[in-house]
């Protein structure tokens, strides 16, 4: 058993966070929990405290985000639809965008018309926007330097918000060294 002070200390949330997301990367969204990909998230991440697996097992039960049956004398968990949502949320809470070292030159516009019944998503979004560096150029209309559709189309869906929002480059832009001071480009 490895030391107190060798183990990374993970909250109750994360080792959750990792059980369900290896659930969908494990490509079965099933974990028989005597098997080797089991063994391999509790040494991997848990630095063989499988206590502490277990009882995260327990609490994602509790929560509905997985179910557990048993198959051939060994237990199964298994995601359910709540946990794969639970899942897509982390998500989009740790979504980076890779920023590559030379820029383009194409400026990434995101804009938005989310009409007032969707506020929380609007402003979910919006937030999301700002942590990630976009510059609000306008009310509703955000700059970014470097590609970033797929990140954008990813909080579309998640937070259902479809055709309100669009992705535009564009070579020129008013303001540009305003923009190129912000984002510290040549």
């Amino acid at each position: 058993m490895i030391s107190e002070n060798n183990k990374k200390k993970y909250s109750r949330g994360e080792i959750g966070k990792i059980i369900l997301k290896s659930l969908l990367i494990a490509g079965g969204v099933a974990l028989v929990l005597s098997s080797p990909y089991a063994a391999k998230i509790i040494v991997n991440y848990l630095k063989g405290d499988k206590r502490r697996f277990t009882r995260s097992v327990s609490r994602l039960k509790k929560a509905k985000y997985v179910n557990s049956f048993y198959r051939d004398g060994k237990e199964v968990i298994e995601i359910t639809e709540k946990g794969k949502k639970r899942s897509l949320q982390y998500d989009f809470e740790e979504m980076k965008i890779e920023t590559p070292k030379r820029w383009d030159g194409l400026w990434r516009l995101v804009t938005y018309d989310i009409k007032e019944n969707r506020k929380r998503s609007r402003d979910r979004f919006v937030v999301r926007l700002k942590e990630l560096g976009f510059y609000p150029y306008q009310k509703s209309i955000f700059v970014f330097p470097f590609e970033c559709k797929d990140e954008i189309d990813f909080m579309k869906e998640h937070l259902f918000l479809g055709d309100s929002i669009s992705y535009i480059e564009a070579v020129r832009i008013d303001n540009e060294d305003l923009l190129k001071k912000n984002f510290k480009l040549p």
